[in-house]
C-alpha cells in the first residue's frame, strides 16, 4: 500500500454511502462470512491486512468469535474512522487497529493462526515480498484467506479495464500469477475462487444505490468530486461485465 493518503474523508463517505457503514468494499458481513468459510476462528488470532474502517475486523470479532484481531492499514484517516467504529461496537479489547508503515510485517515469527485481507492488497505492488512476510508471521498449519480485485486474462480484459480510472493506485495480477506467488512464497493447499458472477450482479445495485443517494452525496461533498466518482463506477460495471476486474477469494495454508 503506499503511503500517499488514496481515503481522504470524502472518500470514505462515498464509499460507505455504497457499501455500508464500516466497509470500503462490496458484499458486507456476508462476504466476510464467504471470505471464511469452513474456517473455525473461536478463540482465533487473526491479523486483518488493510483494515479500512473495520467494519471486515469487528465481523471477524463480533460474529465469527475470533479471540483477537491485529488490523494494519497505512492511511491516518482509515485508522481514525475504524477506532471509532470499534469503540462504538464494544470491541476495543479484542480488535487492535494499528497504523504502519509500507514495508516487512512488524510482527514475529509465527504471530497468527490465520491472516486476513480484504481487497486491499490490490494497493500492494511486492506481493511477492508480502506473501513471504504473511508465510513468515502465520504458526505452523496456519490459514491465508482473503479477497482481492484481481484482472482477467486476455486482450477483452484488458480492454475492459481501460473503462476504469480514479485516483486510486492499483497493481493487479490475475488468478493463476497470485496462485503462483503463493506456491512460490511456500504455501500449500492454494486456492482461487472467482467471484464475478456474483458481483456482476451487485455492481448494478451498487450504481441504483448511487442514484438515490447521489443529491445527499452532491450536498455532503460538491458535485465536483461525486460526479467524476460516479463515472468511475460505471467503468468499473463494464470492467466487471467485460471480464477484465475480477473479484476473487484466495486461501492457502503454511505447512
Amino acid at each position: 500500500m503506499t503511503s500517499d493518503i488514496q481515503y481522504p474523508d470524502n472518500f470514505i463517505e462515498r464509499l460507505h454511502a455504497v457499501w455500508g457503514e464500516g466497509f470500503l468494499s462490496p458484499g458486507g458481513p456476508e462476504e466476510v462470512h464467504e471470505i471464511v468459510r469452513d474456517l473455525d476462528l473461536a478463540g482465533k488470532t487473526l491479523l486483518d491486512i488493510g483494515f479500512g474502517t473495520a467494519g471486515p475486523a469487528i465481523t471477524l470479532a463480533r460474529e465469527l468469535g475470533a479471540g483477537l484481531v491485529v488490523g494494519i492499514d497505512v492511511e491516518e484517516p482509515l485508522h481514525r474512522h475504524a477506532k471509532a467504529m470499534v469503540d462504538a461496537a464494544g470491541l476495543s479489547d479484542r480488535v487492535d487497529l494499528r497504523l504502519v508503515k509500507p514495508g516487512p510485517l512488524p510482527f514475529e515469527d509465527a504471530s497468527f493462526d490465520v491472516v486476513f485481507s480484504k481487497d486491499s492488497i490490490i494497493h500492494i505492488p511486492d506481493k511477492d515480498a508480502l506473501f513471504a512476510e504473511i508465510r513468515r508471521v502465520l504458526k505452523p498449519g496456519g490459514i491465508f484467506a482473503a479477497s482481492d480485485w484481481l484482472s482477467g486474462e486476455g486482450p477483452d480484459a484488458e480492454a475492459a479495464l481501460k473503462h476504469m480510472g480514479g485516483h486510486l493506485h492499483f497493481e493487479m495480477a490475475t488468478a493463476p500469477q497470485m496462485e503462483k506467488k503463493l506456491r512460490d512464497a511456500g504455501f500449500e493447499n492454494v486456492k482461487s475462487v472467482d467471484r464475478n458472477a456474483w458481483y456482476a450482479i451487485v455492481v448494478e445495485e451498487e450504481l441504483r444505490t448511487l442514484e438515490r443517494v447521489y443529491e445527499d452525496l452532491v450536498a455532503k461533498v460538491g458535485k465536483e468530486i461525486v460526479d467524476p466518482w460516479l463515472q468511475v463506477r460505471r467503468g468499473a460495471a463494464k470492467a466487471v461485465q467485460g471480464g477484465g476486474l475480477r473479484p476473487t477469494h484466495l486461501r492457502s495454508t503454511k505447512p
